[in-house]
């Protein structure tokens, strides 16, 4: 039987590896052979993925890079049976989107990864959340708008509603993280520079 350090140490590793697999990237490349980071943003993310082969290739690639903590989690408690190591395998995935080992560590923004993981932790202000993301991007042009709009969302209403530790972590960690993946688009909104999705 495992002891919980193997099994954190398991779901890191598997979560990371998960989080790291690029589907942005890999369906830019097999459609156009072209490299993502080169356009837009340079993130491997949905949004970018859309100003190549469009919002329909983009809200599938979204919904995969949601899976992946969704997966990552699943893959853990099953292995483990244990919500910590499972809970961090869910983290490691978000981290493994901004930061592939595959791609020299230059990933996604970690937004759809991170809501598949609020998804599993925290269900009900996860969708809440989505409601309040999708309303500031249209109100705003902006997904990163939306995005960090969301973040700071999620971690008011776990604030709010008094949730248990380890969903608190995650708000806490949600909000931080997604700021700091954010730090260029925050500085171009700023600025006035941030570039709508849409005109």
């Amino acid at each position: 039987m495992m002891d919980l350090a193997v099994k954190i140490f398991l779901g890191t590793v598997l979560g990371y590896l998960v989080g790291s697999i690029p589907f942005g990237f890999i369906f830019v490349k097999l459609s156009k052979n072209v490299d993502l980071r080169s356009y837009g943003s340079g993130s491997t993310g949905a949004t970018n993925v859309s100003r190549v082969l469009g919002k329909k290739v983009a809200a599938f690639v979204a919904v995969l890079d949601a899976l992946k903590a969704i997966g990552a989690y699943a893959i853990v408690i099953n292995l483990t049976a244990n919500p910590l190591a499972a809970f961090i395998a869910a983290l490691a995935a978000i981290v493994g989107h901004c930061y592939p080992v595959w791609l020299g560590f230059k990933g996604g923004k970690g937004v759809s990864t991170s809501f598949g993981a609020a998804i599993i932790i925290n269900t009900l202000p996860a969708i809440l959340t989505f409601f309040v993301f999708v309303f500031a991007v249209i109100a705003s042009k902006r997904v990163s708008i939306g995005s960090l709009t969301a973040a700071w969302t999620f971690f008011g209403i776990s604030v709010f509603t008094k949730v248990a530790a380890m969903p608190m972590i995650f708000a806490i960690f949600l909000a931080i993280f997604l700021t700091i993946t954010h730090r260029e688009n925050i500085k171009r909104i700023i600025e006035g520079k941030e570039k709508p999705l849409w005109q």
